[in-house]
């Protein structure tokens, strides 16, 4: 980090050449969203809902219609409300606007700290094609055997197989994994392991969870690393309010923009 450009090696994506800059933009996106969480309470209901915009990390490539002030090439919501059972039900809404990228992804989890997928899920792609490639279906569940087992467009495939005693969880469930871990995470010293099911069909079983360092520019963060075999790292910043409110891979960063709701 430098004085003019005060962010995080981890999600530091400026590039002087593009307009607007993606240090501007990933600071006022983050500074509002603290403000407006400082001084007005969170609401217990039914459902938690986190809004981000989503950032390229590399701008050269994309393209798109006009000029634009905003960098934002889309946004992901994600929305999870606990049932009476006590399983945490996930809504995931992911759209790039670049791309045409557009994803639905529903799973449920049951309420403990990794937050393990339990029963079936499901992940609906779809993009601005006009072929047969422009539509994904793909629907999964854990076997009894600890096999994952995967159908897309209708043929069922294996995805992997995982230990017995390991709980599987998935990328967008570590937005709740990471807040209720923190201390378990610091403490360890060299990170927790963990498998996780990527976007829910690439299996990822020797990842590992750990503590970067705590940085306030821009704003009071708690940095947070994921990365294993086969599995390329990211990076999450967790803000004094207990939300993930930067979340950063290769390609993209996740910047919080609105909360909806509180955790029961």
């Amino acid at each position: 980090m430098n004085d003019s450009n005060p962010l995080h090696w981890s999600f530091d994506y400026n590039y002087g050449a593009q307009n607007p800059q993606f240090a501007q933009e990933l600071i006022r996106t983050l500074r509002r969203y603290d403000s407006e969480a400082g001084t007005g309470g969170t609401q217990k209901v039914p459902a938690v809902t986190h809004v981000y915009d989503i950032l390229p990390n590399y701008w050269r490539g994309y393209s798109r219609g006009g000029v634009k002030e905003e960098l934002s090439i889309g946004i992901a919501i994600i929305e999870r409300s606990k049932n009476d059972d006590n399983l945490w039900n996930y809504s995931v809404q992911y759209e790039n606007t670049t791309s045409g990228e557009n994803l639905e992804i529903k799973f449920c989890c049951s309420d403990e700290n990794y937050r393990p997928l339990t029963g079936n899920w499901s992940v609906d792609a779809q993009n601005s094609g006009d072929d047969t490639y422009s539509r994904l279906s793909c629907e999964g569940y854990l076997a009894l055997d600890s096999e994952i087992r995967l159908r897309i467009n209708g043929t069922e495939i294996t995805a992997g197989t995982v230990d017995a005693s390991v709980k599987l969880t998935c990328n967008w469930a570590l937005f709740d994994v990471i807040p209720v871990l923190t201390q378990t995470i610091q403490e360890s010293g060299d990170g927790i392991d963990i498998a996780v099911l990527e976007d829910l069909e690439q299996l990822r079983p020797k990842s590992r969870l750990g503590f970067l360092e705590s940085i306030q520019t821009p704003i009071s963060l708690d940095g947070y690393y994921v990365y294993g075999v086969g599995f390329l790292p990211s990076y999450w910043w967790l803000d004094a309010h207990g939300n993930i409110a930067v979340a950063s891979n290769f390609f993209e960063t996740l910047v919080l923009r609105e909360k909806m709701g509180d955790r029961a």
